[in-house]
């Protein structure tokens, strides 16, 4: 894991969440698939127990209906780079979580590494959100990380930390509904 906390490589990978981000925005399969998994109010976050409630993110919940009309008519790329400038400005620093390897069990072993440090931040009192957009976006992957000093190593997850108020969790089906 790599701790970012000075302002200067902060900002380096906002620049990196800002070209991602905006890749994304332009992506209309992305941005559809990204609208299907938003559940936009409490009752349907808890029938279908998946997704990504909008609660959690910090916006207003509304009918289903009304959230994909507001969806379409706010969601946009500037309003999006701007939310997570000030989000990375209002950040104590950024964990970048690195494998050794692309393969799948260093994948996991970053997952493993990223678990420990959000369980040991809540135990702490201290908030984590992802940015992976340098990651989402395979072609400035490359690029992050050489930003990065890493050579050898693979990118794979973008945390941001700090303090903050407590945000509503997005509900998951419970672990028997989803094994097979």
């Amino acid at each position: 894991m790599l701790l970012l906390t000075e302002k200067q490589a902060m900002e380096r990978v906002l620049e990196f969440v800002i070209a991602g981000n905006t890749s994304q925005m332009r992506d209309s399969a992305f941005v559809r698939e990204l609208k299907a998994w938003i559940r936009f109010n409490g009752s349907e976050a808890a029938r279908l127990g998946d997704g990504l409630f909008a609660g959690a993110s910090g916006n207003p919940t509304a009918p289903a209906w009304l959230g994909r009309l507001l969806f379409d008519a706010f969601f946009s790329e500037q309003a999006e780079n701007d939310k997570y400038a000030r989000h990375v400005r209002s950040s104590a620093g950024i964990a970048v979580f690195v494998s050794e390897r692309n393969d799948r069990s260093h994948w996991i072993e970053v997952g493993r590494c990223f678990q420990r440090f959000a369980l040991q931040a809540t135990a702490l009192g201290v908030r984590t959100a992802h940015l992976n957009q340098p990651v989402e976006v395979a072609s400035l992957r490359p690029a992050f990380g050489q930003f990065l000093g890493i050579p050898g190593g693979r990118p794979d997850l973008v945390i941001r930390f700090g303090r903050g108020p407590e945000m509503p969790r997005s509900l998951r089906r419970p672990l028997e509904s989803v094994l097979l």
